[in-house]
């Protein structure tokens, strides 16, 4: 059984963007490539396909605004340093985490008991990359913002690991539907 995760495409321009802030390449440190950055969701783990996508097709959740702010860490017992570029908070975002979560429950999927915490992974950096690459993004990138982007759709994704690195492949994609638009009927 594959690894599965949902998650959100970032449109090409935010990949190229968030591609000139990322740490420069050096001993240790493994970039993430643009055609792989991407929003996680969820992550599920071995998990059958065709009943994970079927699932997923109940999410009803209109499309959304979404900006990318601000970057952080995630270290590691081990010493390694994941980088990271952030998410606005984002009420809609996080009502598709939770839509998601409920269409995956008659499944037994269970999320994270953790809260959520959006982003979007630029760099893992093993513990005998030089301190001063996590010190010098965090320093450099502080201020991140980039203008928004819609979300108007959302991913079933597989993940396999490929001479020491994750790659991952769009299985399906599920739309999200027209925001209402709170006018008159």
């Amino acid at each position: 059984m594959p690894k599965l995760f949902i998650a959100i495409a970032l449109p090409p321009a935010v990949t190229a963007e968030l591609a000139v802030v990322q740490p420069p390449r050096a001993a240790g440190v493994r970039l993430v490539r643009e055609g792989q950055m991407h929003l996680t969701l969820h992550y599920l783990g071995p998990a059958n396909l065709a009943g994970v996508a079927t699932a997923l097709e109940e999410v009803a959740v209109a499309s959304f605004p979404l900006v990318i702010e601000g970057v952080g860490q995630f270290p590691s017992a081990g010493g390694a340093v994941t980088l990271w570029a952030g998410v606005r908070d984002s009420p809609e975002l996080h009502g598709l985490h939770a839509a998601v979560a409920a269409a995956l429950a008659p499944l037994g999927f269970r999320p994270e008991a953790r809260p959520y915490a959006p982003h979007v992974t630029l760099a893992r950096c093993e513990p005998k990359a030089a301190a001063r690459v996590v010190d010098d993004f965090l320093f450099l990138n502080a201020a991140l913002s980039l203008p928004p982007f819609h979300v108007e759709s959302f991913g079933l994704y597989s993940s396999q690991t490929i001479d020491g690195s994750p790659a991952y492949r769009r299985e399906r994609s599920f739309p999200l539907h027209a925001p209402e638009d709170g006018g008159a009927a």
